[in-house]
């Protein structure tokens, strides 16, 4: 009987044992130190983290997160995580309608103040929450809107949708966003080290610094403080900053029935599920056309939208994910809620297509799931080869030899372009009318406009000059007004 219950002991012991060795660790660092040697010149900083059956995997930073003094990244260096704070902003709105006894279907002209409006009448009577939280309105993304130096929470009616959602939290909770943010999940959860774009001390906390893609000249430029400081109206959509440590317990909480770590209730189990739950359907995305067979080695796909959850499927596992770039930020959140896995990575630099942190994640997910990796140390640095050829092209110089049709001063306009804090000097382009923008000051190198910018002089007066890089299905269109300045309308 005795030799019975040992062996059974070792049995145990030796499954133990098996199960603690399938994420070895070393290869796991050596296959993100081979994604960041053949990414120098993107991504000079890199956090990731991973848990699984309610317990933290790994949390760690890799290479530096300021160029210039060599600081190594660690697991509480803060990196913006951009459009993933959607999920914190939408799990806060479901807690206060809960405590409220609010609906998702509550119309926000029953909630907010006199004189919010959208730009169109039916969307200001008739908009629901749910209208918000869901991208359904159909108003234009209008991202170029955030450089507007007069905008404020109260003022952000476009289609960052998330924002609005944080002022409705500030209107219902009576307190900023940032702090019902701390108070209903930094705290309980343990997320001592997460702050906000708009309050982040940078002489006291560990953050890493965003860099841009020189397109040009190669190389990474540093993002300007004040330009992600200026972005802070957009708070829900783009305004937390986190680190790999933190970010396992949100994670936890997430694939734990709304619980931290200790088992004390942060979000009913009821309320988080409602977030999960898939409210429109997602036609295609950009991670679709770059990860599917026969095209690559995995499949991801994204079929609908939640509340701040992109939901889908990871080689055949159900998946909640959601993505966030924002100027020098680059990050990625993928839960596998079935089998009780959630992987984070975020990344200083620039990711274009989400193929990198596509390709970190699939790896992840492979090791914890006990399955060969698609993606190896080789491929992680080659891909899209073997599969497709790269496509991607370097964009040319600006030609800033070419006369203009006509001189600027029959527009009405100069050669000099401001929107908000965005500059640009314009260059004709070969084709009348029409001309490309090089930016400078705080978007030097940063935003540039290669689609050219169209003046219409066979309309009524005034003048009117159309932006197709600010939103290229719907550009907005500004006229020429009394005082010299152009005013926007239409959307």
């Amino acid at each position: 009987m005795v030799v019975v219950v040992t062996a059974g002991l070792c049995i145990i012991l030796l499954t133990l044992c098996t199960h603690a060795s399938e994420f070895d660790r070393t290869k796991v660092d050596g296959f993100i130190n081979s994604f960041i040697g053949c990414r120098t010149n993107k991504n000079p900083g890199l956090a990731a983290s991973a848990v699984k059956d309610g317990h933290v995997v790994f949390a760690d930073g890799y290479n530096v997160s300021d160029t210039m003094t060599r600081r190594p990244v660690t697991n509480q260096t803060l990196f913006g995580i951009a459009s993933m704070s959607k999920a914190f902003a939408a799990a806060l709105m479901v807690k206060q309608l809960r405590d409220r006894k609010l609906s998702l279907h509550t119309k926000l002209s029953d909630l907010l103040p006199e004189g919010f409006q959208f730009s169109a009448r039916e969307f200001t009577q008739y908009a629901t929450i749910r209208d918000l939280m869901t991208h359904c309105l159909g108003v234009p993304p209008n991202q170029m809107i955030r450089l507007d130096k007069t905008l404020t929470r109260k003022k952000a009616a476009s289609n960052m949708h998330y924002d609005i959602v944080s002022y409705l939290s500030e209107v219902l909770g009576g307190k900023s966003w940032e702090n019902l943010i701390r108070e209903n999940f930094f705290v309980p959860l343990g997320m001592i080290h997460s702050d906000f774009l708009s309050t982040v001390n940078r002489t006291a906390y560990d953050v890493a610094h965003g860099y841009v893609k020189d397109a040009l000249n190669g190389g990474l430029i540093q993002v300007p403080e004040e330009l992600n400081k200026h972005c802070t109206v957009y708070i829900g959509s783009n305004g937390i900053m986190s680190c790999s440590e933190d970010l396992t317990k949100w994670m936890l909480m997430q694939l734990g029935d709304g619980r931290s770590q200790s088992g004390a209730e942060v979000l009913r189990a009821s309320d988080l599920r409602q977030t999960h739950i898939p409210q429109t359907v997602i036609q295609s995305s950009t991670v679709e056309k770059n990860f599917h067979r026969p095209l690559a080695s995995f499949t991801v796909t994204e079929t609908g939208y939640a509340f701040g959850w992109k939901t889908g499927h990871y080689k055949g596992y159900q998946m909640l994910r959601h993505t966030g770039t924002t100027f020098g930020y680059s990050s990625l959140v993928t839960l596998l809620p079935d089998v009780n896995i959630g992987v984070f990575t975020t990344m200083t630099g620039y990711d274009n297509g989400y193929i990198g942190r596509t390709l970190l994640h699939s790896y992840l997910l492979d090791v914890l799931l006990g399955e060969e990796p698609s993606i190896n140390e080789t491929t992680v640095c080659s891909y899209p080869e073997p599969w497709y050829p790269d496509k991607h092209s370097t964009p040319k110089p600006i030609n800033k030899r070419i006369a203009p049709g006509r001189a600027l001063s029959q527009l009405c306009f100069t050669s000099q372009l401001e929107y908000g804090i965005g500059q640009w000097l314009l260059y004709p382009t070969r084709k009348q009318d029409t001309f490309v923008a090089e930016a400078f000051g705080l978007l030097y190198k940063i935003k540039d406009m290669r689609t050219g910018l169209r003046f219409h002089m066979d309309t009524p007066s005034p003048v009117t000059l159309v932006i197709p890089s600010f939103e290229t299905l719907d550009p907005p269109v500004f006229e020429r007004i009394s005082n010299g300045e152009a005013s926007t309308r239409g959307t």
